[in-house]
């Protein structure tokens, strides 16, 4: 009798850990965009996530005629409650994410209220 009370758990169990699963946002994908610069003339910047939680993040600088390009991948964390993401190979940079766009911002997810534009659009396939 116990061992079948605790199948029966076992299986509640790993039928609600699958059910929670689906319910997670996917934020898996490619984001692009144009961000501000504070000593450039603008970032040009494409994100991809990957559904094994790698990212590919490249930006260019456009500074004096001169473009300056810049490459990274690392992984990511995905906090779902909050709706946020961090790149641990970029000082934990991190993103809020909504359904068609990454927002850069602080690490509880408040977005700067600069009146800047922070936002990577998600391009569609």
């Amino acid at each position: 009798m116990t061992m079948i009370k605790t199948t029966a758990l076992t299986v509640a169990a790993l039928t609600l850990s699958a059910c929670s699963s689906f319910l997670q946002p996917n934020v898996a994908g490619t984001y692009q965009g144009t961000l501000p610069c504070a000593d450039c003339e603008k970032i040009e910047a494409k994100l991809v996530l990957n559904h094994d939680n790698t990212y590919q993040y490249n930006t260019v600088y456009f500074k004096n005629n001169k473009k300056f390009p810049f490459s990274e991948t690392g992984r990511y964390t995905h906090d779902s409650a909050k709706g946020i993401i961090k790149l641990t190979n970029s000082n934990d940079l991190s993103l809020k994410v909504h359904g068609s766009y990454a927002e850069l911002c602080d690490e509880q997810g408040h977005v700067p209220k600069s009146g800047n534009n922070y936002k990577l659009q998600k391009m569609l396939k």
